[in-house]
């Protein structure tokens, strides 16, 4: 899917670069092509204007229009002046004038009618295009005659063919070269969805194998009460209390999979307050103080003064408890667990430090991956891999950070800290 999503961009990519290049190309050739038949056009009508007034007095001398002298004499095409008659006929002109380049008795009407024109005339003998400028020669005699300057417009019709090509060669080659830049753009552009639809889909396997084995338990034990239907209840309370257990286990679950799901879209509700930080980490270890003892673990809550944050108590409380509750079960017998909160500046912290098992260095980049729980070699108790990702989740909708720390077979550290943005007061 995602190949022929890739070389679906790609081809969008080069059919806009395509147009984008003809545009382009169209555009600056156009302008050459005008700039430069300007140019050879404001030539002529120079030239023209500048020989009219000499043709003119050697007229109104006496002289006849077969002893006039035109311009320079040239054998060549590149540059000719003509005197014509009504019908267009070449009367005098500096050099043998093919009819074809020379205007018809139509357009020397429309030339004697409307004014000056300029007419581009395609030779058959030589194969090549002139440039010709035709005005009427005002005189004081009843006379008709029109004066034609032309030449050769070869050279700059190379010029523009050598443009046309360069550019035909260029937008061919940015195009290749953008294509394949599309290529390359089109996987990075892509790579983040995949590896979040990869994600996604590791996330659906992981919960679904963690919904799978509560979900058994709960079934066998409802088809054991339905086999025996005229037992008392009280013959039958374990397995009651096992689809109890297992229940709640599920609801426990599903809420983190809810919470997950809601910091994913961005929509994790938040009841933003200025909150202690130490009390609701003191609140938190009071809470965590019976499994502690139950384990024969020391717990140690923090010891300083009123640290006021701005955030959400509920869920800031939620982040202590899942960092005690992994430093609790993944510690040593007689370990210890010590909280602390501090403020520097205007940054809060709030730290859980534990004597424990510690996290393997290949595990510890991976710890707030969800359902990731690595090998924790003396471990007693596991869980759904989905603590320290909900605990990330909170910390990172409050604009915070959370870091590890661990060394197999001595213990971890477990910090978040509340960013100056979230305005931390001390009292």
């Amino acid at each position: 899917m995602f190949f022929s999503a890739r070389w679906r961009l790609t081809l969008w990519f080069a059919l806009v670069m395509a147009v984008t290049l003809a545009v382009l190309g169209t555009i600056v050739y156009l302008t050459a092509r005008h700039l430069i038949l300007t140019r050879v056009d404001d030539e002529l009508r120079t030239r023209a204007e500048t020989e009219a007034p000499f043709i003119l007095s050697r007229l109104a001398r006496g002289a006849r229009i077969e002893e006039l002298e035109l311009g320079e004499e040239t054998e060549e095409i590149s540059g000719f002046y003509a005197i014509l008659g009504p019908e267009g006929r070449p009367l005098v002109s500096t050099i043998r004038i093919p009819p074809s380049a020379l205007p018809s008795s139509e357009e020397v009407f429309e030339v004697l009618a409307k004014g000056p024109r300029l007419f581009t005339f395609h030779l058959e003998e030589g194969e090549h295009y002139v440039r010709v400028y035709v005005a009427p020669l005002e005189s004081t005699w009843n006379r008709t005659l029109l004066l034609a300057v032309g030449r050769s417009i070869e050279p700059e019709l190379s010029s523009l063919r050598s443009l046309l090509m360069v550019l035909a060669g260029g937008g061919a080659g940015a195009l290749a070269l953008s294509t394949v830049g599309g290529y390359i753009l089109a996987g990075r552009a892509l790579r983040p969805i995949r590896q979040a639809m990869d994600r996604q889909r590791t996330f659906v396997a992981d919960a679904s194998h963690e919904l799978r084995t509560p979900l058994a338990i709960v079934k066998a034990n409802a088809e054991l009460l339905r086999r025996h239907p005229e037992d008392p209840i009280s013959s039958h309370l374990q397995e009651v209390d096992d689809i109890i257990g297992e229940t709640g286990r599920l609801a426990h679950l599903v809420s983190q999979l809810l919470t997950l799901a809601r910091a994913d879209a961005g929509r994790l509700p938040l009841q933003k307050e200025w909150v202690d930080l130490t009390a609701l980490a003191q609140e938190a270890v009071r809470q965590m103080a019976p499994r502690a003892q139950e384990k024969g673990l020391t717990l140690e809550g923090p010891s300083s003064g009123p640290i006021f944050v701005l955030g959400d108590s509920v869920r800031i409380k939620e982040v202590a408890l899942i960092l005690l509750d992994n430093a609790i079960k993944f510690n040593k017998p007689e370990g210890k667990v010590w909280v602390r909160t501090w403020a520097d500046g205007s940054r809060a912290y709030l730290e859980v430090s534990d004597t424990g098992i510690g996290i393997e260095p290949q595990d510890l980049p991976r710890v707030f991956e969800r359902f990731y729980r690595g090998q924790r070699a003396g471990a007693t108790e596991d869980g759904a891999g989905l603590g320290l990702s909900i605990a990330k989740a909170i910390v990172e909708a409050h604009g915070g950070q959370i870091t590890a720390q661990s060394r197999p077979k001595e213990g971890s550290t477990f910090r978040v800290v509340f960013p100056k943005e979230q305005g931390v007061l001390r009292r």
